[in-house]
């Protein structure tokens, strides 16, 4: 029931389910197919999604499907998504989430130190839990992205995203946990931020903060740094 994966090359599209863990220690490619990967379907627990050193995804792929990792089922699981370097067509969509189809126990998103989720100019979408400890990201270790906008909703314990060039934000945490998002070069274009009883930190080196939402744009916490 668990599927563990060496390595996979294809030119059309990889699909993976497993009723627990999925692992990958080799690297998957697809060329122009797309890859879909669910672990955990049963909802049997805190069975996960795990790249391991040296794994990773790869599609030229540049559809709002290119990538799409759903962990734990609807009706339970308490998996994790433990990601590595994952790339997509510039352009593409890379989607990651714990809370499949409304699931309310899944847990965290975070990724492998020196690794990169690269989309180009596409579109990366990162959601647990809203009503659990989970987080997306960590303190001291957050996602490293290159993405043209990036959608991260997480539980209670906050957000935490590297932007290697700039994009458009939007971001929540259902309590106190913090958001800190960094654009490393580039511009970071704010949509709607919320967390609640937190902290929202922004930061561009080389870059500007805006508002991209019209005039509109809200931004909901106890501090804003």
């Amino acid at each position: 029931n668990a599927l563990t994966l060496s390595g996979v090359t294809t030119t059309s599209d990889i699909v993976l389910n497993a009723q627990n863990a999925v692992t990958l220690n080799g690297a998957i490619q697809a060329g122009f197919g797309t890859v879909t990967i669910a672990a955990n379907r049963d909802g049997g627990g805190g069975q996960d999604f795990i790249m391991n050193a040296g794994s990773s995804i790869t599609t030229t792929n540049a559809t709002a499907n290119a990538v799409q990792i759903d962990v734990n089922a609807a009706g339970g699981g308490t998996g994790d998504a433990f990601l590595g370097n994952i790339t997509t067509g510039s352009g593409g969509t890379l989607t990651v989430a714990t809370n499949t189809g409304g699931n309310t126990t899944g847990d965290d998103i975070t990724q492998t130190a020196g690794t990169l989720l690269n989309v180009g100019t596409g579109t990366i979408i990162l959601t647990t839990p809203s009503n659990t400890a989970s987080n997306i990201g960590a303190s001291g270790a957050p996602l490293s992205t290159t993405a043209g906008t990036i959608i991260a909703n997480a539980g209670t314990n906050g957000v935490f995203i590297t932007e290697s060039d700039g994009a458009t934000i939007s971001a929540s945490a259902s309590g106190a946990g913090p958001i800190n998002i960094a654009s490393t070069t580039g511009d970071l274009i704010v949509n709607t931020i919320s967390t609640p009883g937190g902290s929202v930190n922004l930061s561009a080196t080389a870059g500007a903060i805006q508002d991209g939402n019209g005039g509109a744009n809200k931004v909901t916490g106890a501090s804003l740094t």
